[in-house]
């Protein structure tokens, strides 16, 4: 709902603002007392284009601002989370500032903004039905979108949309697998190669260290050998050896602690370190007996080496690494071998949702087909109820590639003259005629769903009397469903106002100045009496306006 609406420095406006309420807003007001600028602000607000030539003489910026409630547009704040824009209390707030000499700004809570962000949240906020933009009946997409909201075919296209959307998810798929196809044959091959290369190495984790270990030890084997050897000699072989001298020294100090037992732990001490001394010669000598080069093993190692180190640098800085890469290949090459398999089970896939998405596509056509038979009865009665004498209006229905919308083409038809072919609405419809087909397809659409907002630019333009009354009555019926504000020149049609607002102009030491007032219970009786009479108000103009609102 279109709440307030404030304008600085528009066209003959220095300063406007307006509270609008729910149900049915009528503006009324004499002819060129800037009753339309309301709507070239709101059409601007939602992001038509405007230059310097809407700034007010003599000023440099235009201030146009809008408050909406958005508490039920559900699309609306879908499309303010999806470009990041906070939307606090379920409030937008739109705000366009023209610049003279610049480029104009757009803001959207507060927050500075793009025209392609704004045309995304605005989209579908307000239908403006006048000679100007903004009127969806001159689009022929939208037209099979009309025919679903009059037949409450939501439910179908949305199960058409699902199945659209699978449907070429699948496709997608079948798609890559194809065009990886002809390198599927070269690519297995060096798969092959590759898992052959990992398999024959016969590698086990730790190997290298193992490996290095012994490289190092072979590297090393005389002097490991020397080592070995040289302390054997000295501890148990050589005159006097170390283990021979140790056996004496222990004996005497074994002797002298049986005159003085304080020696006794020094005694035993020594004994025990012969012990542990005799085991190392022992395992000294066995691991010099041991220590043996076979010839060649050292170049056997260093080959297996830089072959590990070869299948490092191609598959992983470890053997782990390695044999991890091994088992990704392995899988690689079961996909591969199963892709025929993997391809087959994809084309099924997509025969089966193509089957089920041309089904419901099929009944989606059905039913609108027999939406647009009752549409096009019900719209041919209701625009002679209008002030549309005779008017034909069809709705043509061709097939097309199924979609996400379907498989119809839809376009509205019209005529004028009962005697001529219904053509293409878009080609054929005046301003005053486009707002009247569109007043009684809202009121079609309104038994559906209600919720947007809804401004007719003088939609009763050149009609009176009776069809003046039916008009009125229309519209009042769609404020019931959604906000309506209207423009209007006949009393038949503001009488039904919730809230009636009149704007004037007036002339004060020569400046303009427009003025938009809401009016009370008396101040109605008097515009309407205007409305009637004209400028002379007299006593029967004011009980006929008396009478209006009585009825």
């Amino acid at each position: 709902m279109l709440l307030a609406l404030t304008l600085k420095n528009f066209t003959i406006i220095d300063d406007l603002s307006v509270n609008f309420g729910p149900g049915l807003n009528i503006i009324t007001g004499e002819t060129g007392a800037g009753k339309s600028v309301i709507v070239d602000a709101v059409n601007i607000i939602l992001g038509v284009r405007a230059g310097a030539e809407y700034i007010k003489t003599g000023r440099d910026e235009a201030h146009l601002e809008a408050l909406f409630d958005i508490s039920d547009m559900r699309e609306t704040r879908e499309a303010l989370e999806t470009a990041g824009v906070d939307a606090p209390g379920d409030e937008l707030l739109i705000k366009r500032v023209l610049v003279r000499n610049g480029r104009s700004r757009v803001f959207i809570n507060g927050a500075l903004s793009t025209f392609a962000i704004l045309e995304r949240v605005t989209e579908g906020i307000i239908d403006i039905f006048s000679q100007h933009e903004h009127q969806s009946l001159l689009k022929k997409e939208n037209h099979v979108r009309i025919l679903d909201e009059v037949g409450g075919h939501g439910a179908l296209l949305s199960e058409v949309k699902d199945l659209y959307q699978r449907y070429r998810e699948v496709n997608g798929e079948i798609e890559k697998l194809t065009n990886a196809q002809r390198n599927l044959v070269e690519r297995e091959g060096f798969l092959k190669f590759q898992c052959s290369e990992i398999d024959d190495a016969l590698l086990r984790e730790g190997e290298d260290d193992d490996l290095e270990e012994e490289k190092k030890r072979l590297v090393n084997s005389e002097r490991l050998l020397s080592a070995a050897q040289g302390a054997y000699e000295a501890l148990y072989e050589d005159e006097p050896s170390i283990l021979g001298t140790l056996r004496r020294l222990s004996q005497d100090v074994a002797d002298a602690a049986k005159i003085d037992s304080s020696l006794k732990e020094a005694a035993e001490a020594m004994e025990g370190s012969i012990l542990q001394l005799k085991d190392a010669a022992f395992a000294l000598r066995d691991y010099a007996s041991e220590l043996t080069v076979e010839s060649g093993r050292l170049d056997v190692i260093e080959g297996r080496l830089q072959e590990i180190s070869n299948l490092k640098r191609k598959y992983g800085d470890t053997i782990e690494d390695i044999l991890l890469k091994r088992e990704e290949l392995g899988r690689e090459l079961h996909t591969i071998a199963n892709y025929e398999e993997e391809l087959s089970a994809l084309k099924s896939r997509s025969e089966k949702l193509y089957k089920e998405l041309t089904e419901k596509a099929r009944k989606l056509t059905e039913q609108r087909k027999k939406t647009s038979r009752g549409l096009e009865k019900s719209l041919e009665k209701e625009l002679n109820e209008v002030g549309i004498k005779g008017a034909r209006f069809g709705v043509g229905i061709e097939e097309k590639n199924v979609s996400s919308d379907g498989a119809d083409e839809v376009e509205f038809l019209f005529s004028a003259n009962p005697d001529e072919e219904p053509k293409p609405l878009v080609k054929v419809a005046s301003g005053g005629e486009l707002s009247r087909i569109m007043l009684v397809l809202k009121e079609a659409i309104s038994r559906v769903e209600g919720g947007s907002v809804i401004i007719f630019d003088e939609a009763d333009s050149g009609i009176g009397g009776a069809v003046a009354e039916t008009v009125g009555k229309k519209i009042r019926g769609l404020a019931e469903s959604y906000q309506v504000l209207c423009i209007t020149h006949l009393p038949q049609v503001a009488k039904f106002a919730d809230s009636h607002f009149t704007v004037s102009k007036t002339l004060e030491r020569g400046k303009t100045r427009v003025e938009i007032k809401s009016l009370t219970q008396e101040e109605r009786v008097k515009e309407l009496a205007r409305m009637i009479g004209g400028i002379n108000i007299t006593q029967k103009t004011i009980e006929a306006a008396h009478e209006l609102l009585n009825n």
